[in-house]
């Protein structure tokens, strides 16, 4: 019998932040990293223990130097792959203190919703980013 490999199974949270201009703060995944090279809303990984709205002002003050206010829950999302599954919470979520900057090398980016086609992104941010620009997502 054929070994199977093991489901990992990850919870990830991201942020939807818009500035006064409208447009959405994207950063860029790290070429070395999975997926690298994609845009992507801001976040990452729920700790083992912690809350959904906790770890996205914590990932965004280690990530970008900033302090959020989150708000309510927008969509979610699935991603699956051999040996993955990914479930991603997107929240509208406010900066509070500081300016995004890539402390981990990332680049930081305000996209107008327009052109948020033009950027490649995760296939589980599609959904969302259609809302957006359907005018159907804050």
């Amino acid at each position: 019998m054929a070994s199977q490999t093991p489901e990992r199974f990850l919870t990830v949270v991201a942020a939807v932040i818009r500035d006064e201009s409208d447009r959405v703060l994207l950063t860029r995944r790290p070429d070395d990293r999975h997926m690298g090279g994609l845009w992507e809303f801001p976040g990452g990984k729920i700790d083992p223990g912690e809350a959904p709205d906790t770890a996205l002002m914590r990932e965004l003050r280690e990530e970008l130097g900033l302090m959020i206010e989150v708000g309510r829950p927008i969509t979610f999302a699935v991603h699956e792959e051999p040996g993955l599954r990914i479930l991603l919470l997107f929240y509208e979520s406010d900066i509070v203190q500081g300016e995004p900057q890539g402390r981990e090398g990332q680049a930081v980016a305000w996209v107008p919703v327009s052109d948020l086609p033009s950027y490649p992104t995760p296939p589980a941010d599609a959904e969302l980013i259609h809302r957006l620009m359907a005018g159907d997502a804050p």
